[in-house]
């Protein structure tokens, strides 16, 4: 029998049939991760591997992928009155400055997978930006001369999308304010109040009241001179959270056990609640659970895919602890004090220099001086305090759970955050500088910020013409 000849195009076939069963496997049944073309910004790198989210449909053309992008993002960009919107760039009038740049697109200045030249906000283009259709800023306003052609984006001077907080009038309102008010407390939280003015009805549960022996059975043993031994470590835990529950809002507003945890499954009573915890908790607290999902916290969630995991993260994270991020992260579901959420719960993770400069920082110093009572509530800031702001709308006040909501640009911190205790200057002016965030604002600011100088001098103007 004749032997087989292998040739080198054998061996060529083989090789382009395995790489084809992998890609293959890859692409439809695994991560689709060996197709990526590139790394995604820090903002979209939590869904990279979600490919239509992004891409609409195969070879997307760029109004489909427009719609992708507003899909996420136009309702943040409406409540901030975009100071570039598309429509700006429709009008005929404006038709050769889309010869500069065609910002009808966001992905001509938010290119992904393109991590050699993306910038702060996931910015792929030069910094002088600006300068294309700006060019004769100087002429029309000459106080803006001696400035650099890249330095319009700089903390406290302009942004392209939100200006909310840099307004000419907003900043001559707030001219001359003092750097921290002698009255410099946060906004009481008010949602368990207005629900139970709106429930009064609703009676507490007591901790003798709790459903819980439909999902825990007590074990009890005796020994061999018929005395009963000490509680085992289960009645212990059982013990410890029925204790934590009645003391709780869960207990004052009357949710029992058996409203979180299936009472069907004896042998495993936590499956209701770990399975989906975000699901559970949003019968109840629809608004927060819609709000995380919009942060990086929850955004994979909210895109049907696996929990956002500590050992994924990218920046400034203990990895080493591999926590999945749902309500319970921050949250004792039990005893629900947040106290620990705003902080423990935020440095469990977060080791950046930021978050581990806080607890050397005055606003933690601040914030023990009200756990001990010896300042009112709302005197100490915490990491919450800023990254989960208290929102206030006529008399209510509720928190925040984007934790990104006021990140980007950090200018947006001044109304919900800072305002509360510091004059707009020297908000800004913290804001601006870099050093000092990383300090974890344990110090003064050093920044430059030329921001306030124009506006006296737009004050003293206004002040001649009144006087001529």
């Amino acid at each position: 029998m004749d032997k087989i000849k292998i040739k080198f195009w054998h061996y060529g076939i083989v090789v382009t049939l395995l790489i084809s069963a992998i890609l293959g496997y890859n692409l439809f049944k695994g991560d689709k991760s060996l197709f990526l073309a590139g790394d995604a910004s820090h903002g979209h790198y939590q869904i990279e591997l979600e490919c239509n989210s992004c891409h609409v449909e195969s070879f997307s053309n760029d109004d489909l992928m427009q719609q992708a992008c507003e899909g996420c993002h136009a309702k943040e960009l409406d409540a901030a009155n975009d100071k570039h919107p598309k429509k700006k760039f429709l009008d005929p009038r404006n038709a050769e400055l889309l010869q500069q740049l065609d910002a009808r697109y966001c992905v001509t200045c938010h290119t992904e997978h393109k991590p050699e030249i993306t910038r702060k906000y996931g910015v792929t283009i030069a910094p002088d930006f600006c300068f294309h259709c700006h060019e004769d800023i100087a002429k029309d306003r000459p106080s803006h001369a001696p400035f650099e052609f890249d330095s319009c984006a700089s903390s406290g001077c302009h942004n392209y999308h939100d200006n909310s907080m840099l307004y000419e009038d907003f900043l001559i309102r707030h001219a001359g304010e003092e750097a921290t008010f002698e009255q410099a407390t946060l906004p009481p939280r008010t949602a368990l109040i207005r629900w139970l003015k709106k429930n009064k009805k609703v009676k507490p549960l007591s901790s003798q009241q709790h459903d819980g022996q439909k999902l825990f059975t007590t074990n009890t043993q005796s020994d061999n001179k018929g005395k009963r031994n000490s509680a085992t470590n289960k009645d212990s835990q059982v013990n410890s959270i029925v204790s934590q529950w009645a003391d709780s809002p869960h207990a004052t507003t009357a949710v029992n056990c058996s409203q979180c945890h299936d009472d069907n499954n004896q042998s495993s009573p936590h499956l209701k609640f770990n399975n989906n915890q975000l699901e559970v908790c949003s019968s109840c607290h629809e608004r927060q659970a819609n709000q995380f999902v919009l942060g990086k916290h929850g955004m994979r969630q909210g895109l049907g895919l696996p929990l956002m995991s500590t050992a994924d993260a990218r920046q400034g994270i203990d990895t080493t602890q591999d926590k999945l991020l749902t309500c319970s992260s921050c949250h004792n579901p039990h005893s629900l004090d947040v106290s620990i959420a705003a902080v423990e719960s935020c440095l469990g993770c977060h080791q950046d220099e930021h978050s581990k400069n806080y607890k050397s920082s005055i606003h933690f110093t601040l914030w023990q001086q009200e756990q001990n009572e010896e300042l009112e509530e709302g005197s100490g800031v915490t990491c919450a305090s800023c990254h989960l702001p208290r929102i206030k709308k006529g008399k209510r006040v509720r928190v925040m759970h984007n934790q990104n909501h006021n990140l980007r640009p950090n200018s947006k911190m001044l109304k919900t955050v800072c305002m509360n205790c510091h004059g707009v200057e020297f908000s800004l002016d913290a804001l601006a500088d870099e050093a000092l965030i990383e300090k974890n604002f344990s110090g003064q600011p050093d920044s430059d910020l030329q921001t306030f100088k124009l506006i006296e001098q737009r004050i003293k103007k206004r002040q001649q013409r009144r006087n001529q």
